[in-house]
């Protein structure tokens, strides 16, 4: 863990709040995605982000590739419909593990905001009940690269859950891997749906380096009150929280 869990939730319910005032992302809007912070890990309020390497199999492949899981934190302005002129912070996980993100701002644009549905029907409900199950529970590197990994696998092989084995096959082992396991077994439907779940896919389509980023945007304008809490507990935790020197690091 690169910072404490007061921190942590400092960060995540500022990032939270910075999205329920910006302007929403609607389905159909076209946005620019950029990475003004300088690295696709680390905003000005996160010591040096969260995340960790993981090793992967994936399409039936027997050469394992490797990629750093985590939450990004990557900034979006809108092109269509213009509404403003100013970069939003938002945080997301990216669905094709395969795909990396750089850190000089060298992104696909532009992208359009398209649900969860267009593109991973077969996955979306299961993608939806483990953001609204766990995604508060992503708040060091295990559990945040744990939640990146789970939603690789719910994007590749939905139907299994597995990380051992079908499309999408984890070679790292260790606390990702057993988080990230017990969290797809857990999922059965019953659990809570995450609202507001949006895709941002990049342009054009045929392009082999497309990457497709989840986010959830605002559901309302007015701050909730457990996330006024959070954030009182955050700016407490601030004083407990080590700071590292960040670098720049590549991303799937």
């Amino acid at each position: 863990m690169k910072f404490t869990n007061f921190a942590a939730a400092f960060a995540l319910t500022l990032g939270a709040l910075t999205q329920v005032h910006a302007a929403p992302l609607v389905l159909g809007d076209t946005v620019q995605v950029s990475n003004q912070t300088g690295t696709v890990f680390t905003p000005s309020t996160y010591s040096d982000g969260l995340f960790t390497n993981v090793a992967f199999k994936l399409n039936g492949s027997t050469t394992t590739s490797h990629a750093s899981a985590g939450l990004f934190v990557l900034d979006h302005k809108h092109v269509t419909p213009a509404v403003g002129t100013s970069w939003t912070q938002f945080l997301s996980f990216c669905l094709e593990p395969d795909v990396f993100l750089t850190t000089n701002n060298q992104f696909d644009n532009p992208y359009t905001v398209n649900s969860v549905s267009d593109g991973y029907s077969t996955a979306s409900d299961a993608i939806s009940e483990l953001w609204g199950r766990y995604f508060s529970s992503v708040t060091s590197d295990v559990t945040a690269a744990a939640f990146q990994v789970a939603l690789w696998e719910l994007a590749f092989g939905a139907t299994d859950k597995n990380l051992d084995t079908g499309v999408f096959q984890l070679v790292t082992n260790g606390g990702v891997k057993t988080q990230a396991q017990e969290w797809l077994t857990s999922l059965n439907g019953s659990g809570p749906k995450a609202q507001g779940l949006v895709v941002l896919t990049d342009n054009p389509r045929s392009n082999i380096d497309n990457q497709d980023l989840l986010t959830q945007g605002p559901v309302n304008d007015v701050p909730e009150p457990a996330m006024l809490a959070l954030l009182g507990i955050g700016l407490a935790g601030m004083s407990l929280a080590r700071r590292r020197q960040s670098g720049a690091a590549q991303a799937a």
